[in-house]
Order: C-alpha cells, then sequence, then structure tokens
C-alpha cells in the first residue's frame, strides 16, 4: 500500500460563471491599482465613489443647464471632458518628468 500523499487530490477548478469572472477581474485590477498608488483598497473604492459624486453632480448641472433629460444625450462631452482631463494630467506628468531628468543631469 502506498503512503498517503501529502498533497491534496488534484480536483478539477470549478467551472466559473462569466459574471463571476468578470467580478474577480474587476477586484484584481482594483486591488493592482491600489497597490500601485500605495492606497489601501478601501481608500481606492472611497475615491472611486467620490469621483462618482462628482461626475454624478457634473452630469446633472449639465443635464440642467442644456435643459436635458437624457444624459445620454449627454455622452459626447462627458467623455471629451474625460479625455481632456486624461490629456491633462499625463502633459503634467511629462513635464514633471522633463524637470526631474534636466536635474538629474546637471
Amino acid at each position: 500500500m502506498a503512503a498517503p500523499s501529502r498533497f491534496p487530490p488534484n480536483r478539477p477548478a470549478p467551472v466559473l460563471s462569466a459574471a463571476e469572472r468578470i467580478r474577480r477581474a474587476e477586484i484584481r485590477r482594483d486591488d493592482l491599482g491600489a497597490l500601485a498608488r500605495g492606497v489601501s483598497l478601501e481608500q481606492r473604492t472611497k475615491q472611486r465613489e467620490e469621483f462618482a459624486n462628482e461626475w454624478a453632480a457634473w452630469l446633472r448641472m449639465r443635464m440642467d443647464s442644456a435643459e436635458c433629460d437624457d444624459p445620454v444625450a449627454l455622452l459626447p462631452d462627458a467623455l471629451a471632458r474625460v479625455q481632456q482631463l486624461a490629456e491633462d494630467a499625463a502633459l503634467a506628468a511629462i513635464k514633471e518628468l522633463k524637470k526631474t531628468l534636466m536635474g538629474a543631469l546637471k
């Protein structure tokens, strides 16, 4: 009789639904993002909620000023704003990197 194995028997991994795979991928992405920024997952979640509240307020303000009942009509403007904010942040990071590199070269 063979000695009992110290490793558990190989069992097939449970089959995950598409929704569960997506949920796990989102958790992993959030964990990695929090780790990259040096904050906890709770802090990152709180920050996302604050961003969502800011965007909801902006969207309501734009809907009120345009007298629009359908937020989908404002999507092009919202996406253009996101693009501008991303470009501004990228340019600021590039400028800071150039400044740091120039300082290192002196």
